[in-house]
């Protein structure tokens, strides 16, 4: 039976490799590479996005801050999901403002675009750069955030959670 010291660090050991950042020759698998949301890069983690939505109308475009722990894909999945589907249209501030061009039926174009890569909540250094490096981009470079909410600065890290006591699961080997 192993004590408890050996099942924190094998905790410890599972989630920090769980936050590596890809660093594998295989950055896209998108079935046509000419289709990837980021030039063949989409399978990047650890990452703070820009989505750049251009009205074809009047030519006003728009610029939506967010970042993703995970693969850049599975969040960018999330979002068409919410584009896509009614009941999702109230997930983000960019999806609201995706449903209300299409009810007003104005065509738009949109592309993504990594502003930095980062760290989620780590332990050790009880900081979260991911979040810190889109309240940073948020606040003092406002032009690539207009579709983004103020109040969304105050929120604390969600990335902290999962590292709490509560959420330890011993496994039993």
């Amino acid at each position: 039976m192993p004590n408890i010291n050996q099942i924190i660090s094998k905790h410890n050991k599972s989630i920090l490799g769980k936050n590596e950042i890809n660093t594998s020759d295989n950055t896209c698998n998108c079935r046509n590479r000419q289709m990837c949301p980021l030039d063949g890069n989409c399978l990047v983690n650890g990452v703070i996005y820009q989505a750049i939505v251009d009205r074809q109308d009047n030519n006003k475009t728009e610029n939506y801050v967010g970042l993703t722990e995970n693969s850049f894909k599975t969040r960018y999945n999330n979002h068409t999901s919410s584009f896509r589907n009614q009941s999702k249209r109230h997930n983000t501030t960019l999806s609201q403002y995706i449903w209300s061009l299409k009810d007003q039926n104005i065509p738009y174009t949109l592309k993504w675009k990594i502003l930095a890569k980062g760290r989620p909540y780590t332990t050790s250094t009880k900081s979260c750069n991911l979040c810190l490096m889109e309240k940073y981009l948020i606040i003092c470079k406002p032009h690539l955030a207009t579709l983004n909410i103020r109040n969304e600065l105050s929120s604390e890290c969600r990335h902290k959670k999962k590292h709490l006591l509560c959420n330890f699961q011993p496994t039993h080997s």
